[in-house]
Formats: C-alpha cells, sequence, structure tokens
C-alpha cells in the first residue's frame, strides 16, 4: 500500500501566509540551526526557533532544516513526529451555512446571527436579550467610532490600564447613541461589562464570553434596543458586526467593521475583497426591503486613507463619508497621526497621518443626513507620560464622534428647471466646483515646488486663488456664465504679486499662504465683492470667516504642534528663498472636478470684455503615454534625480580633465558604469580605470596623480587620497565638484597599449587582480551596451528606465552594496533584464516598462540566477548558494550582489512589491503626487521603533576616506552579528552624501520584547555593537578618529558608545 504524501514545510509556510483566517504573527518555525549557526560564527543549541514573519523563503534557512511550525504551545505541523493539524485549522475556521432563520433576520451572504446582551440588574448579571420590538422615535443619532489599541505586543510600553480607564470615563462623557469599538480585548470587555453606564444605558453586542473578542474584535454599543445582530467573520480578528436598531419608519442599520491594514503585501488585496463583502450587503438590505430602502451607517477603522482607491469604491456606491460630506476635501480628520501621537509614531510604518476611521452613511433617499462631526482624544492624558517617555494617549487612533439628522425622505421633482437669476440659491451648491483666479502657467513650477512637499490636496487643486467656493453645479453653468460676464464687464484686468507668506490657523493645523498684492490696491477684495453681488448664495469664503474674504493662494499644511517651525520657517522664506512672482489678472476661471480626477478648467470668464486666452489642459488630466513619461520626469526633477544638461557638460569636462592628467603620468583613462551608461545622478562618483605600462605601479601611479591636481579647497583634499589597503585599491580624488574612483591595472611587460577588451582576452593571465576586476567593469558595462541596443528602443530607452529604478532605489535607501542591497551594477543588469525581455505591448514607453520591471522582480523566484546570457547564467565556480544572484555581464560569472543579509533580502523583496503597487497606483490616478509617492524618502525613526545611528568623529582631512571605506567594508559584520538572534530584523540606511552617519533600524516585531533584545543594558544588541568597536580598535594601521554609535528609540535616547 502506497504510502500517504505528507505536507512539506514549504507547503505549510505558503498555506499559512495565504490563510485569511490565520495571523502569521502567532506561528514560529522551529529549524535545525548546527550548519546554519556554524557558517555565521555563533554558538546555539542544535535547535532554533523564529518568528514566522523573520523566516526568509529560499533565504540562508533551507526547507530541509524547518523541523516544526507552532501556533502558541499548540505544535501544528513536526516534520519527524508527522503531526500536520494546519488542514483541521483552516477548516475550523470555515463559515457555518446560514439557517433560514438567520436569512430572513437579514442575515444573508455569509452573515450568521449574534445575541443581543443587556445587563439585567434583578440578577445582577449580563444576559442575552431578545430581538426587541417596540420601536423608538429618532430624531438625531449620535455616533462615536474609536479603535482603542490592544495590547498584544509591546504591553510594557502602552501604559493599557490608564488607558482603559480614561478611554471608559470618554466614551461615557459622549453620550453617543451607538458606539462602535475596534481592537476591544477580553480584559477591555471586562472592564466595559461592568461600567455603572453602560450596565444602564446600553445593549451590547457581545457578553461575558467574549468570543467575538479573543484575542481581540469589534464590540457595538447601542442605546436603541436591537431587533436584529449578525456577524460577517473575515478572519479569527477582522469582521463585521451589523445590528437593525429598532426605531421607528426607516429601517436603520448600523455596523462596526475593522478591515484589514497594508502591514503585509496582501492586504491590500484582502481588504478590497472585504470592502466588496460590505457593499454587497449594504445592496442586499435595499434587495430585501422593496418597500423601503434602508438606512445604513458604517463606523469603524477602515484602515485606508483618504483619496485611495477604495475611497472611490465607496463613492462609486453612492456611500457617503460624513468627514468629507461636511469638510469637502480639507485634508484634516487624520485619525491616525504619528506627528502628534506618540502611540501611533509607534505603530505607523509609513510615518504618515492617515484618515482611517470614518462614519459612512448610506441613506439613497436622503432621510439620514451628517450634521455634525469632530475628533475625539487629540489631547494626551494629563499626569505621568508613556513608559517610554513620550505623552501618553488614549490610543494610537483617535476617534470620530458624529451626529446624524434623520428626517423626511426627499421627494423627487418633476423637471426642476435652472434658476433663471442663480440669487441666494444655496440648496444646490457644489464642493467640486468652483470660480478661481489661476496664475499664468509659466509661473507655476517655484509655487508647485512648494505645494508639492506640503500640500495635502496637490493632486486635486491647480496653484489658485479662491473667489467663489462652494459653487455652482455644472448644469448652471450657462446661466452662471452669463451674469458673470455681465457682472465684469466694467472690471478692467489687474496686477497681482504673490509676495510674502501668511497662515490660517485652524483646531489641529495651521495653513500657509502666498499674500496676493494687488495694484491697484484693493482690486482682489472689490471683485471678489461684485462676484458676491451677482450670486449672493456663493458667500461661504466670506461668510466663515470673522476678518471677510482674505485673498490667499494655499502652499502647504502643517500640524498645530509645528507652528512655532513653521512662523520660523515663513520668516526665513519672506527675508531669503522667496522671489515675488507678478502676474496679470484677465480673466476669472470655472473649474469643476469629476470623481477623483484633479479639477480642470471648463469655462473662462474674461474681465472688461476682453477675449480669453486658449490654454492647454492640465498636463496630468491626459492618459497618454507621453503623458505618463511627463508625470514620471517631472517627479525625478522635483527630487532631484535628473542631471541637467550644465551638469552633465561639467561632468564630461572633469573626465576629459582628468584623462589629461592621467596622460602626464603615462596612463590612460577608461571610464566604465553609470557615465559611461549615462544614468549616473549630479552627485555620483564616476568610476574610472587607468591602464599604465608595467613598470609604473599602482602606488607611483597613486601619488603621481595625485600630485598633478591643480590647488583645491578643503573639501576636496579631503576626499582626495590613495586607498592602498582597501579590498579594491584605488584613488579617490575631485576634481571641481565632481568625485572620482580611479583604479589602476598596469599592462604586463612586453605588451604595447591596447584596448581594454584585447588586454582582457589576450593578456589576463599577466594581470594582477584588482587590475583585472577593474577591466571587468569596462567589459561588463560595454557587454551590456551591445545587448541593449539590440532591443527597439535601443540605449536611450533602457538609459531612462535605469535612471528611475536607480532613483527610486537611491530615495528608499537600497542601493548600496556595502550595506547589503544592490549597488549600480547590479541595478543595471536588472533593468537590462527586463528592457530585454519585456513583451512588445510593455515596451512602448519607459512607464510601462517601469510597471514591467517592479511586476518582474517583485515576484521573481529567488535564489534563481538574473542573468544577460545563458553562460552566466550557470552555477558559481566555487559552488556557493547566494541569497540573490545578479550575474555580472561579461565572463568570468561572477555574483554583482555582496554580503546581502536575511534582513537586507526582505527589505528588497518588501520594497520591490510596494514599488509594484505605487506605479499601478500612479498610472491610475495619473496624478504629480502618485508617482511622488513612489520616490518618498525612507525614514528610519518614523518605520523603527529603534534604531543605531553611527557617527565618524574627529577625523584629520586626509584620514577621512580610508576611515570610511573601514566601515562600509566591515558592515557586513556588524549586520550578520546583529542578525545572530534569528528574532532580530535590522535595516541599514545611509543618510545623505555629506552626513558623516549611517542609521540602522531595529525591530523585533512580534517575536519577543524591545527591551529584552535591544534596549536594556547588556542586551544582545549592545554585545554586538561592543565586538564591532573591539574590530575597529584591533584595526592594524592608525587613523586620528572615532567611531560613536547612539541607541536610539521613537522617545529616549539609550546606551551611547564610542
Amino acid at each position: 500500500m502506497p504510502l500517504e504524501r505528507s505536507t512539506s514545510s514549504r507547503e505549510v509556510y505558503h498555506r499559512i501566509r495565504s490563510a485569511p483566517r490565520l495571523d502569521a504573527r502567532e506561528f514560529v518555525i522551529g529549524y535545525d540551526a548546527r550548519e546554519f549557526l556554524i557558517d555565521h560564527g555563533s554558538r546555539f543549541e542544535q535547535m532554533a526557533e523564529l518568528p514566522f514573519e523573520a523566516f526568509v523563503p529560499d533565504g540562508e534557512i533551507p526547507w530541509h532544516r524547518v523541523w516544526y511550525f507552532k501556533r502558541g504551545d499548540q505544535m501544528v505541523w513536526h516534520r519527524t513526529t508527522r503531526i500536520d493539524k494546519l488542514t483541521h485549522l483552516l477548516r475550523s475556521g470555515e463559515e457555518p451555512k446560514p439557517s433560514a432563520e438567520e436569512v430572513a433576520a437579514g442575515t444573508t451572504r455569509g452573515f450568521t446571527s449574534l445575541p443581543g446582551w443587556r445587563f439585567d440588574a434583578g440578577a445582577g448579571a449580563w444576559v442575552e436579550a431578545p430581538a426587541s420590538t417596540p420601536l423608538t422615535s429618532l430624531e438625531r443619532l449620535t455616533v462615536v467610532t474609536y479603535n482603542v489599541l490592544f495590547d498584544l505586543y509591546d504591553a510594557e510600553w502602552l501604559a493599557t490600564e490608564r488607558r482603559t480607564l480614561a478611554m471608559l470615563a470618554l466614551l461615557r462623557d459622549t453620550g453617543a447613541d451607538v458606539i462602535a469599538l475596534q481592537e476591544v480585548t477580553p480584559p477591555f470587555l471586562r472592564a466595559l461589562l461592568a461600567e455603572a453606564w453602560v450596565r444602564e444605558h446600553y445593549w451590547l453586542s457581545e457578553g461575558p464570553g467574549a468570543a467575538t473578542v479573543t484575542p481581540y474584535g469589534q464590540v457595538l454599543l447601542s442605546r436603541i434596543p436591537f431587533t436584529a445582530l449578525s456577524q460577517r467573520a473575515f478572519s479569527r480578528d477582522k469582521r463585521i458586526i451589523a445590528a437593525r436598531l429598532a426605531v421607528d419608519g426607516t429601517p436603520l442599520w448600523v455596523t462596526t467593521q475593522h478591515l484589514t491594514s497594508n502591514r503585509t503585501p496582501e492586504g491590500g488585496a484582502v481588504r478590497a475583497s472585504e470592502i466588496e463583502t460590505l457593499i454587497q450587503w449594504v445592496r442586499s438590505l435595499d434587495e430585501e426591503d422593496e418597500a423601503s430602502s434602508p438606512d445604513v451607517v458604517l463606523a469603524g477603522d477602515f484602515n485606508f486613507d483618504f483619496w485611495s482607491p477604495e475611497d472611490r469604491t465607496f463613492v462609486e456606491a453612492n456611500i457617503t463619508d460624513a468627514w468629507d460630506a461636511l469638510h469637502p476635501r480639507d485634508g484634516e480628520g487624520k485619525t491616525h497621526d504619528p506627528t502628534r501621537n506618540a502611540l501611533a509614531a509607534r505603530t505607523s510604518r509609513s510615518g504618515r497621518p492617515q484618515r482611517l476611521d470614518r462614519v459612512l452613511v448610506s441613506s439613497p433617499s436622503e432621510r439620514l443626513v451628517p450634521e455634525a462631526i469632530a475628533l475625539l482624544g487629540e489631547a494626551p492624558l494629563e499626569g505621568p507620560p508613556a513608559p517610554s517617555g513620550d505623552a501618553l494617549y488614549l490610543s494610537d487612533h483617535f476617534g470620530v464622534r458624529c451626529v446624524l439628522r434623520r428626517g423626511d425622505a426627499l421627494q423627487p421633482e418633476e423637471d426642476t428647471p435652472a434658476p433663471a437669476r442663480p440669487r441666494g440659491d444655496t440648496t444646490s451648491l457644489a464642493y467640486d466646483t468652483a470660480l478661481v483666479l489661476i496664475p499664468d502657467e509659466p509661473l507655476w513650477e517655484p509655487i508647485q515646488a512648494l505645494r508639492r512637499k506640503y500640500d495635502s490636496n496637490f493632486a486635486q487643486w491647480m496653484p489658485h486663488i479662491p473667489l467663489l467656493h462652494p459653487f455652482y453645479p455644472e448644469e448652471h453653468f450657462g446661466e452662471v456664465e452669463a451674469w458673470l460676464v455681465e457682472a465684469l464687464r466694467d472690471v478692467k484686468p489687474f496686477d497681482v504679486s504673490l509676495g510674502q507668506y501668511d497662515a490660517f490657523e485652524h483646531g489641529s493645523s495651521v495653513t500657509v499662504w502666498l499674500q496676493p498684492y494687488a495694484q491697484p490696491q484693493g482690486a482682489l477684495e472689490a471683485l471678489h465683492a461684485k462676484l458676491e453681488r451677482a450670486l449672493p448664495g456663493c458667500d461661504e469664503q466670506s461668510r466663515l470667516s470673522p476678518k471677510g474674504y482674505t485673498p490667499h493662494l494655499t502652499v502647504g499644511q502643517f500640524p498645530v504642534s509645528r507652528a512655532a517651525d513653521v512662523n520660523m520657517s515663513m520668516q526665513r522664506l519672506n527675508g531669503e528663498l522667496w522671489h515675488p512672482l507678478d502676474f496679470t489678472v484677465r480673466e476669472v476661471c470655472i473649474v469643476r472636478r469629476q470623481g477623483d480626477n484633479p479639477f480642470e478648467v471648463v469655462r473662462r470668464v474674461p474681465l472688461g470684455g476682453t477675449k480669453p486666452r486658449k490654454r492647454s489642459a492640465p498636463k496630468w488630466g491626459r492618459s497618454s503615454p507621453e503623458d505618463e513619461e511627463a508625470l514620471l520626469r517631472s517627479a525625478l526633477v522635483a527630487h532631484g534625480f535628473e542631471t541637467g544638461p550644465a551638469t552633465r557638460r561639467a561632468r564630461a569636462e572633469a573626465v576629459r580633465q582628468l584623462q589629461g592628467l592621467c596622460a602626464r603620468v603615462g596612463a590612460e583613462l577608461h571610464p566604465y558604469g553609470a557615465y559611461v551608461l549615462g544614468t549616473d545622478g549630479p552627485d555620483s562618483d564616476v568610476d574610472v580605470v587607468a591602464i599604465g605600462p608595467s613598470h609604473l605601479s599602482r602606488e607611483d601611479f597613486a601619488h603621481a596623480l595625485l600630485d598633478e591636481l591643480p590647488p583645491q579647497d578643503e573639501l576636496s583634499a579631503r576626499n582626495s587620497c590613495f586607498l592602498a589597503d582597501a579590498t579594491h585599491p584605488r584613488v579617490k580624488l575631485t576634481l571641481g565638484d565632481v568625485r572620482f574612483e580611479v583604479s589602476y591595472a598596469n599592462r604586463p611587460a612586453g605588451v604595447a597599449p591596447c584596448d581594454p577588451a584585447e588586454l582582457l582576452a589576450l593578456h589576463s593571465d599577466g594581470l594582477d587582480t584588482p587590475g583585472f576586476l577593474a577591466l571587468l567593469g569596462v567589459a561588463d558595462t560595454r557587454l551590456l551596451l551591445e545587448t541593449v541596443a539590440r532591443v527597439e528602443g535601443g540605449p536611450e530607452r533602457f538609459r531612462e528606465l535605469l535612471r528611475a529604478v536607480k532613483a527610486w532605489a537611491k530615495a528608499r535607501g537600497i542601493h548600496s552594496h556595502a550595506l547589503g542591497y544592490p549597488g549600480d551594477p547590479s541595478w543595471a543588469v536588472m533593468a537590462a533584464w527586463a528592457f530585454t525581455r519585456a513583451p512588445r505591448e510593455r515596451a512602448g514607453s519607459v512607464v510601462s516598462l517601469l510597471a514591467f520591471f517592479f511586476e518582474t522582480f517583485a515576484a521573481w523566484p529567488w535564489p534563481q540566477p538574473v542573468a544577460l546570457t545563458p553562460e552566466t547564467a550557470g552555477d558559481r565556480p566555487d559552488g556557493t548558494r547566494e541569497l540573490v544572484p545578479v550575474m555580472a555581464p561579461a565572463l568570468p560569472a561572477r555574483n554583482t550582489v555582496r554580503d546581502m543579509t536575511r534582513s537586507t533580502f526582505r527589505v528588497l523583496r518588501e520594497e520591490l512589491a510596494r514599488a509594484r503597487d505605487l506605479v499601478e497606483q500612479a498610472r491610475a490616478r495619473k496624478t504629480p503626487e502618485a508617482w511622488d509617492a513612489l520616490f518618498e524618502p525612507l525614514d528610519i525613526t518614523r518605520e523603527f521603533p529603534a534604531w543605531l545611528e553611527f557617527t565618524l568623529l574627529g577625523i584629520w582631512l586626509g584620514d577621512f576616506p580610508p576611515f570610511e571605506e573601514w566601515m562600509r567594508g566591515h558592515l557586513s559584520t556588524l549586520l550578520h552579528a546583529l542578525e545572530g538572534d534569528g528574532r532580530i530584523f535590522v535595516r541599514p540606511h545611509e543618510l545623505p552624501d555629506d552626513s558623516p552617519s549611517l542609521r540602522i533600524g531595529l525591530d523585533v516585531g512580534a517575536a519577543g520584547s524591545p527591551w529584552e533584545l535591544v534596549l536594556k543594558p547588556d542586551s544582545f544588541v549592545e554585545q554586538a555593537m561592543e565586538r564591532f568597536i573591539a574590530t575597529f580598535d584591533e584595526r592594524p594601521y592608525t587613523w586620528y578618529g572615532s567611531i560613536r554609535w547612539e541607541l536610539h528609540t521613537r522617545s529616549t535616547l539609550s546606551r551611547p558608545g564610542t
């Protein structure tokens, strides 16, 4: 009888990773550590455990050494005992089919019934409450939603007991009719059920058994009895809790949900499925009640931000965001804000403020209308700080309190005509239309440079001075334009100068704007007054401000906590950086917005009878390949990654100057690498190899070349020296503003000057190793160019692709061999592979190629080699197996990725997946902001709970380059040492080129306590650092300087050392 095939460790891993009902963070992997740990020189027991999240598939730990998977204390799968409980775990999470009674109660489409709970004062206990039949009359419904922050991880930093008491007091004081809570744990639920105000006034979706909140989940509280209660479980922790409230008239449903976040690569896809389920359920309610379309309130943590694709999904389903309805596109209402809330800074990965928590309303007949909305819990708690030393907040989220007005259904009117003269009618005003002044487009760039960095509405609005907003909807534009023409007939064109900065202060932020000065003085205010007289209903710009109408051009928003910084910045900008921009106002523009597209000009009304000028549509409103490339190129320029013609000419001149210096010492110069490929940046080094005669040694050449250099300033002198002891000996020097790395090869005796290719082909046996490797750099560059030249589009299109790839890699801090990431040669090979193998339909534009690049390598089956030729794709001659083999173009076979570690491999895969998703979003949204997100720089201090920072101190100018070289050469040793404890994840990250500092992000995730592993005295990290410093102290040569290292957290500085 044949044996049944057992499940492999690879299958188990991927089934856990992909199962929506399992939380991968609960699992650990046991593996045979003997060979792995001997390789890295560590001393551990034979078996070791690793958090599931820290394991890298096809990485340093091969599948055959994975011994078991555990979930808590439960053994889920074991290689030798043949335990395999994973199938049972997956099956146990399947949903039972709904009964007929559940279908009748509105629990279709995967929803199952739940009991409601009410406190029985007589029995002194919480009991299941039957569905209520008496109906409550309701004119207003107050809803509160709050993610209360569980303490399943990092509990020692969260002061949960203090937060829970304060949270319960705040919830009591809101007086809400409905309270929707997320991340409720059994201890929080027990505290909630013990509160007198809860026992006296509220029905709950969960009782003492805590079935839906173990280990955490959602809870609904309602002052109004439930007539039906159900849930739709997406996973163990993610579900929809839905309740029908006992109110008279139209049925009213309220839900709370906690949708999946982006913490895993598949998070967005899972959330999209959850949203589709939620919307289909709302539609099903309408189908089941033909007599009266129900009103539905969706309150909870949706885990997507303002203007994300999911936002549009709800708009298309006619589900209204209450914040949007009351504060249209104001960029406020951020409920998860790491810039203001220290707990949010601890849990955030992106460091960006986001509006994740929402109250959404579906009311087809507009019976249920948002009336007021505000954030809760924005101030820190009084008393001592959090254990981290920061101010303690109720949660990492702010709450939302929303008041909804409930009235009669609006009756449709037949053939409602547009008003003959739209005076005083505000009922039809729209926030997706406006009347504005727009500066001349040639003046936009300096304005857009500021807005791109600071204005949250950059992607939605062109630079503009608002006149009337909100404005009439598009169906009235014909009548409105006629009245504007009449009103503006006697208004003459006038000049405006955009001068100094000023600011509006709001409750939680400051808006900075440019002051428009008109000539003649007061012309702008007079224009606005005339427009308001013509259209008196459009008076919000003057009515809502105690100062009346204030002409302004917004350039950014800042948190209140940075108000002082904003004032200082404005003073500095006013005095030094901003130069007034002048233009002539000849017309006013009616603009409109459709869906999530940017505002666009649809009508122009001239002043004083002048003819409106014809202008092109906004560049980002189009969708052709040329305009996609224009958006990409604009983002590269905005982030400083494009090299202008003047810079290129200066670099070419510096190369010619160095060629002359080398000729004077008897050598010929051959550039290679990024300079020859045409993808070098304005600040990148130029790689060159000098070839000299046999009698000119490397050391003699170096000193002779340095002696030939013209007089230099202090900075150039600091960067000019011979690195004789480096792994690859070379001369570092600076000519003008251009830095060079000069390698050297001398021809064997009797060999006449010849091309590098001939020298390699005929005389490689006579070359020393450094010279041979330097000449291979020239060969690699030439072969790569020959390869891409055979493809349609040729080297020029390849250059554009590689520039974009390198710009992204540098922005995200993953462009450095020394730090364990791919460097210039590796990214060039990967780009060439994608360029030469892209399908014809994907090769027509740089943007299509860029999308293909990220799609390809986000899913690349490492350790399969990336190679341009079959000859270089084979096994390494020395038999080694590497995580990321990216093979050099020329023979012999060489991997261009050196010193990659478990952590940097994980970083690379995560960043490639992130880039793939962002490019897809940018192509869909077609806005500059969407492309900017691709090149958003990494900030270690926001994305990691702790980090090491190294600074080079007290270096003599002549000692700095060798000192820096030592640091770079030994970083991989430090990274492997830090990874010696498999629970620690590291992310090395270089600061800007002119900074002598380096940061390494540290994270333990759910694997253990940061205090034990990282922060406490004599921790594993501190021991690794002491060994690294000891290695520096034992170096065989002397430089005058030191390494200062500091261990930081988001709130404190801990354990400095030198």
